[in-house]
């Protein structure tokens, strides 16, 4: 049986000396919890060090300060950041966060996140001339272990995101369709939580309700530098404050940075005691790269059209070992299609538009104090009282006074016989809004560009440390793919005698200005992954080149993105991470 897992504050510990550890993980997100149960797994001890506590709060909060490069978003873009990242998180800001969306407490980035879940494809692996700086030291077969585990972490079903999970659902994809050599099937999968049957997996939540034995967690511990030996060729070390400001050193035999793409990025470029360039960036790389999921909305659907494309491009469940799952339908360009007119990697799914006057959303105005018309907001909300009481009604389903027996039995009906609702609840968390259309959106990978970067501001933090600055830029290929693959649809959805959605302004125009791209969340690529150290920061195994001792987990290792939402490919790497870490100990 697992082990009560202790918790501190490092700032409770005074003078305490801690001892050297084994494997000294820094940051308690997916990335740093996957690789601490893997090596419990294995009977190896970890200490993890999080910056946060056990929730968010607003002295934490301030430490994920990042700042944009001039001219990064314009105004509207700014406002959609606001409107997009705030209504899943409860402390971001795009004033603070000008780049990103980062939760400083255990659980990371699934303080925050909808669930959403995919496998990269295999050609996301491959060398494509087409993209540059593709190619990956790994391929998608190495993985497949790794990704069960990581599926069974997040209490996901079956590994399976293409077209062949219509044989697994024992049903025939929905007709009409466009040609599957042309536009496939993709699906994503909702991490449930384990804990509470209305609401999302969240990491750290699970991570304490099933305690792995030999590790430890020390919360309130930013790390503000990796130390080396006296050659900088072994990593020894971390210099750690606490919430009062205090310093000490922790010593370790190996460190894990799992902080996030920004922050693994920021403090091997702040290490620069023994290296004036930082940590494992003698050839300029760390930081570089940066990737996100571009995302845009493609073309949108008459209002006659809504129920039958609904129906088509909706929610499936499939029941397995840990109860139903489910998954979202969209679609994508096969790799031959991509290949044969030189695409990204992206793919398609349909979202409800939300009314002006949803009133849900002017209740969360109101609540987060961030209404620019109270009089118009408190207006939608009389005017739809059938709206709220249903929305009231969920909410009180969810309390804690409502039986979790009951509950949980209620959302396993639903998941089984009505999966699009029970999507509806996670996407909305658990209320209903007012709904006047249906949109085709797209995501996008975003091809690798050693520009677009994160550097070192001279303002700094509270602990003295430099904030994150961020550029990023969204090429010609990225548009070129999002307004083809808009092309392609309203091609194939014609052929296929499907109704034809009406082409957004900035799709027809060709003006990637209007599509107000924005960052969603998914940072990226900043320490990425390559056998020759000329190319990449980390080696196959994530180990820094040049550097003994010191590993990185999390989506900075990656080469490049596909359009997958990251975290269930940042568990699988974590937990192969985990077991070379075991494997390299082992006599």
């Amino acid at each position: 049986m697992p082990s009560p897992l202790p918790v501190e504050d490092l700032a409770s510990l005074g003078d305490a000396r801690i001892e050297r550890c084994d494997v000294l993980i820094v940051g308690g997100g997916p990335a740093g919890l996957a690789v601490a149960r893997g090596l419990a797994e294995a009977g190896r001890r970890a200490l993890i060090l999080e910056s946060g506590g056990l929730a968010e709060q607003d002295s934490t909060e301030a430490l994920n300060e990042t700042l944009s490069e001039a001219g990064l978003w314009s105004p509207r873009q700014a406002a959609k950041r606001q409107l997009f990242h705030a209504h899943q998180t409860r402390m971001w800001a795009h004033d603070r966060q000008g780049f990103g969306v980062r939760c400083r407490a255990l659980g990371g980035s699934t303080v925050a996140w909808a669930g959403k879940s995919a496998a990269f494809s295999d050609q996301d692996y491959a060398v494509r001339p087409w993209v540059p700086d593709s190619g990956w030291p790994v391929t998608a077969a190495e993985l497949v272990p790794h990704l069960d585990r990581a599926a069974r972490a997040l209490n996901l079903g079956l590994n399976c995101y293409d077209g062949r999970l219509w044989a697994h659902l024992r049903r025939s994809p929905p007709q009409p369709r466009p040609d599957p050599a042309v536009l496939d099937s993709f699906f994503w999968q909702f991490a449930r939580s384990s804990i509470d049957p209305t609401d999302v997996l969240r990491a750290g939540a699970e991570f304490l309700q099933a305690a792995p034995r030999g590790c430890r967690v020390l919360t309130g511990a930013t790390v503000l530098e990796v130390l080396t030996d006296a050659s900088g060729e072994r990593a020894c070390a971390v210099l750690v404050a606490d919430a009062s400001g205090a310093r000490r050193t922790i010593e370790a035999q190996t460190i894990v940075l799992a902080a996030s793409a920004i922050e693994n990025a920021r403090l091997l470029l702040n290490s620069r005691s023994r290296h004036a360039a930082g940590l494992g960036n003698d050839r300029d790389l760390v930081g570089r790269y940066l990737l996100d999921h571009p995302s845009a909305r493609l073309a949108s659907f008459s209002p006659g059209a809504i129920p039958a494309m609904s129906r088509l491009y909706g929610f499936y469940g499939l029941r397995g070992p840990r109860g139903v799952s489910m998954y979202m339908h969209g679609l994508a360009p096969t790799a031959r299609v991509q290949e044969a007119e030189g695409l990204l990697n992206c793919a398609a799914y349909t979202m409800g538009e939300r009314a002006p006057d949803d009133p849900w959303s002017a209740v969360r105005r109101i609540a987060k104090r961030q209404s620019g018309d109270y009089l118009s907001d408190a207006r939608a909300i009389l005017k739809s009282p059938g709206i709220m009481a249903k929305g009231l009604a969920r909410l009180a389903f969810q309390s804690n006074r409502f039986p979790k027996a009951w509950s949980r039995f209620a959302v396993h009906q639903v998941l089984r016989f009505r999966p699009g609702l029970a999507v509806e609840e996670y996407l909305t968390r658990g209320v209903p809004h007012k709904l006047v259309g249906l949109s085709i959106d797209a995501i996008c990978e975003q091809a690798p560009d050693r520009d677009n970067r994160i550097q070192l501001s001279p303002k700094q933090d509270r602990f003295g440390m430099p904030l994150p600055v961020a550029r990023w830029r969204i090429g010609e290929l990225e548009i070129r793919t999002l307004t083809r693959l808009a092309d392609i649809l309203l091609r194939e959805f014609g052929k296929a005698g499907l109704p034809l959605p009406v082409i957004a302004d900035w799709v027809s125009a060709r003006d990637a200005r209007g599509a107000d791209i924005i960052d969603m969340g998914h940072s990226a690529g900043t320490t990425r992954m390559a056998s020759d150290p000329g190319r990449g920061v980390v080696d196959a195994d994530g180990k820094v080149h040049g550097v003994e001792g010191l590993y990185i987990a999390g989506a900075s290792i990656f080469p490049t993105c596909g359009h997958a939402n990251p975290t269930l490919m940042i568990m699988a790497f974590a937990y192969r991470l985990a077991d070379h870490l075991t494997q390299r100990r082992s006599p």
